[in-house]
């Protein structure tokens, strides 16, 4: 890597976090390159060509922890510059268990929705101790200039306007394969506008009653460290008072490769006659 910036900023987040805008925004920027949004469940082997002339990664806490992402890619010859996007962990939870992108699962490629958010908690308090820089998602909605220009300044970053104007296409991104339909389906013609739409998105869906008690008292300090209200009222959720999402291996990536694997297994399934029918469980094994 000699003659070549050994700059790698690390960006992370959990899913819904914003943390996609966040990158987006970054990699804006005229002597930035590299990935969009990386598989949270793979290390790979990073070019040091990558950046032009500095790298970008940004990846989601599920399978790693950020600090655990910092430590590798140090051990790789980078010099790491790590970011955190953080967001009131009530919202993440509502969006989460609401949508099929991150499932909860039993598997190291999907871990539980529970143990997901306790990774980055931890991360988030790693992070407070180290004086790295940390974003919060809704100040960044109520005042992104600001809250770009200081994050910029943290990571030892000129302040460049293209994080605000956004002149890159997609096509002058290293890698911008993999997808956040949540980021994708608003209008991409600035921050300023992308903005606009989120702050018109910014209801949060109901809690089961369980959670929310779960997540208040998990996340206490969490809270605390943030500015978020230690506790929050949810009008809508005496009516799942009594509901709670079990985290399954059949929501995992893993689940559906095995049943791909047998052709007759996964025809059953697909025509719902389920995993007990069917697919004899991993989980199943593994009980003791």
């Amino acid at each position: 890597m000699t003659d070549i910036s050994r700059r790698l900023y690390l960006c992370g987040g959990l899913q819904g976090s914003g943390s996609t805008l966040v990158s987006w925004c970054f990699l804006q920027r005229s002597d930035m390159d590299g990935v969009l949004d990386a598989d949270n469940d793979l290390l790979p082997f990073l070019d040091p060509r990558l950046g032009t002339p500095h790298a970008w990664y940004k990846t989601n806490v599920g399978s790693f922890r950020m600090s655990e992402l910092v430590r590798h890619y140090g051990d790789l010859g980078w010099d790491v510059y790590p970011l955190l996007v953080v967001r009131d962990l009530r919202d993440l939870w509502a969006r989460l268990v609401g949508g099929s992108y991150a499932p909860n699962g039993i598997t190291a490629e999907d871990p539980p929705l529970r143990m997901r958010l306790r990774r980055f908690a931890e991360d988030c308090s790693d992070f407070s101790h180290a004086g790295w820089p940390i974003i919060k998602y809704e100040s960044l909605i109520a005042t992104p200039e600001p809250i770009l220009r200081t994050a910029s300044q943290q990571l030892d970053l000129p302040w460049d306007k293209a994080m605000l104007r956004w002149p890159k296409m997609p096509a002058q991104i290293a890698d911008c394969r993999r997808k956040d339909q949540s980021f994708w389906n608003v209008p991409h013609d600035s921050l300023i506008s992308t903005v606009g739409h989120y702050q018109q998105q910014s209801t949060s869906k109901p809690i089961t009653a369980v959670d929310l008690q779960w997540l208040e008292h998990e996340f206490r300090d969490f809270n605390e460290l943030n500015g978020y209200p230690v506790r929050r009222t949810d009008p809508a959720m005496g009516e799942f008072r009594d509901q709670r999402l079990a985290p399954s291996f059949e929501v995992t990536r893993r689940y559906r490769w095995e049943v791909r694997r047998k052709p007759i297994r996964w025809l059953l399934a697909t025509l719902g006659f389920g995993p007990p029918c069917s697919v004899k469980r991993r989980t199943d094994k593994s009980a003791a």
